[in-house]
């Protein structure tokens, strides 16, 4: 038998596993209803995507190790540091996308309003 013939399936395994892993969740871009918006671990925001009324007010905090930021469309960009948070309120209804602009790559989301 041949090393290989061990490597593929394990490498398959592992690799079905990371991306398993990174899927599902809160993290989802399923809509949530919530004002709550965590900057989880593993640069994300959790729920990605929320569902709110006109009139309230999102609240991201950082539970991450490291700083991010929050910038909804053309908005300021916010500096969010370790354990700190950030409210937004949204008066009209709409689509509006937010980011991490330190780490956009990764930390994006919506906030839809009704």
């Amino acid at each position: 038998m041949s090393f290989s013939r061990f490597l593929l399936p394990a490498v398959a395994v592992l690799t079905v596993t990371a991306v398993a892993a990174g899927c599902g969740g809160t993290g989802s871009s399923a809509p949530v209803a919530t004002t709550q918006v965590s900057m989880a671990k593993s640069y994300r925001f959790d729920p990605k995507t929320i569902e709110i009324k006109a009139g309230q007010t999102v609240t991201w905090t950082n539970n991450d190790n490291f700083t991010h930021t929050v910038k909804v469309g053309g908005q300021d960009d916010h500096k969010v540091g370790r354990g700190d948070s950030v409210s937004i309120k949204f008066d009209k209804p709409g689509t509006y996308h937010y980011v991490c602009t330190l780490h956009s790559h990764d930390m994006h989301g919506t906030v839809i309003v009704q």
